[in-house]
């Protein structure tokens, strides 16, 4: 712990300078930030504080399902949730009210943590799928306050990374009171770092339950018109040494049936740039999403350069390429092409999601691809609709049958009501 506190004292350092880049970029105002260092205006009422944290808008979606039940489970509390970006933030401040409040995370400084948990003093910390702050995590513990993971996930590639350190991860860790992991194999690198076997739950993946709904935008039939979404593919979340295969995959494709369309949704918008040069360098004509341009019937592309509107482009896409799965980054959720109805294909690299994978494949709701060739050649098949909905049925069976929300919520509630007194006294009194 002491090498991380000497790392983080000299990232304090940095401070300044990344201010002034999150806020030329738009990644922070000056507001947003300062809540990232502690200082914020909003303050705690006289209720005990749950703190809910979820670092993206794909975690955010998740932790909503679990603010109702709380609220209704938990009258004598507030909610605080807690989100690690600006969109997300704008997402969050959606469920404010009377008992939740919405705030940016602090980051993971001595100064910054002091002025947070001053302000909130949370009684209880749940933190959503795979954030780990190890200086969060130890003044959470010092002041007695219990840490949950709930769909908590963890990669081969972070297991790998912590477990190179094991003194410090198994100190970590080992401040983990209960952990709801989202598949067996998270479960396992989970207690090999320090969690106690007897606190680590299986409840399943929660993505199984989020609703898909098609987002009510002004775009969505202007673009629809012109990109038919039965000839369209999506290419979601695509990393640096990805793009370049899947465009000439979409060549390809257009070579054998033209008139093909395809959106790409980089996974780093500042990335355009490259990216656009790649559809240049193809001979593709595409519009820009972050120049306010909609894709017109002589367009090839639509280059969607924007964070928060995926709801979007899986409305509009019959087909989708779940990207992240050709270089070695782990993959990306396969839970929400499924539930817009849009057909999966992918590469061999998903270890982020690796059960969920290895159910799509066994199920054959998915199909796997290593090149152009065969991205191409996968595509080509689900333009057949009748293919294209056999394959859609197997995924939402492989990833979304079986579950029981009410019950995977229920025990959610009832393991962390040990953990706070008021509560259980309420509860053993009923």
């Amino acid at each position: 712990m002491l090498r991380y506190r000497g790392l983080m004292a000299l990232a304090w350092l940095a401070v300044p300078v990344a201010f002034l880049l999150r806020l030329a970029r738009g990644k922070d105002t000056a507001a947003t930030f300062a809540a990232r260092l502690g200082f914020a205006g909003t303050t705690a009422g006289t209720r005990p504080v749950i703190w809910l944290h979820a670092a993206s808008v794909g975690e955010m979606n998740t932790l909503s399902l679990l603010i109702r039940p709380f609220l209704e489970a938990f009258p004598g509390h507030d909610l605080l949730v807690t989100v690690s970006n600006r969109i997300a933030f704008e997402k969050a401040r959606g469920l404010a009210g009377e008992r939740v409040h919405v705030a940016i995370a602090p980051l993971d400084f001595p100064s910054a943590l002091r002025r947070f948990l001053k302000r909130w003093r949370p009684v209880l910390s749940l933190t959503l799928e795979n954030e780990v702050y190890p200086l969060r995590m130890e003044a959470l513990a010092k002041r007695g306050v219990a840490i949950v993971y709930v769909n908590a996930r963890m990669s081969a590639k972070s297991h790998a990374a912590w477990a190179r350190r094991p003194r410090f991860a198994r100190r970590v860790f080992g401040h983990i009171r209960l952990c709801f992991a989202q598949d067996s194999a998270s479960a396992e690198r989970f207690a090999d770092l320090g969690v106690a076997k007897p606190r680590i739950r299986m409840i399943g993946n929660l993505k199984r339950f989020q609703p898909a709904e098609a987002p009510d935008h002004p775009d969505l039939a202007a673009i629809r018109a012109v990109f038919p979404p039965e000839r369209t593919l999506l290419v979601a979340s695509t990393h640096r040494g990805e793009d370049e295969i899947l465009i000439e995959a979409f060549r390809l494709a257009r070579a054998r049936t033209p008139g093909l369309r395809m959106i790409l949704a980089p996974r780093h918008p500042a990335r355009a740039g490259e990216i656009a040069r790649l559809l240049e360098g193809a001979g593709l004509s595409f519009a820009t999403r972050s120049k306010g341009e909609r894709p017109g019937p002589e367009d090839d592309a639509y280059l969607a350069d924007t964070v928060g509107e995926m709801a979007l482009w899986y409305s509009l896409a019959a087909t989708t390429f779940v990207a992240g799965t050709l270089v070695p980054v782990g993959g990306h959720t396969p839970y929400e092409p499924a539930g817009f109805g849009s057909a999966i294909i992918h590469g061999p690299m998903y270890s982020n999601f690796e059960e969920a994978y290895a159910r799509l494949l066994a199920e054959k709701g998915s199909v796997q691809a290593e090149n152009a060739e065969e991205i191409a050649a996968a595509w080509h098949s689900l333009l057949d609709p009748a293919t294209r909905s056999a394959q859609v049925k197997a995924a939402r069976k492989a990833l979304f049958e079986g579950g029981d929300k009410a019950r995977a919520i229920g025990e959610i509630i009832h393991e962390i009501t040990t953990f706070l007194p008021s509560a259980r006294q309420k509860e053993a009194g009923a």
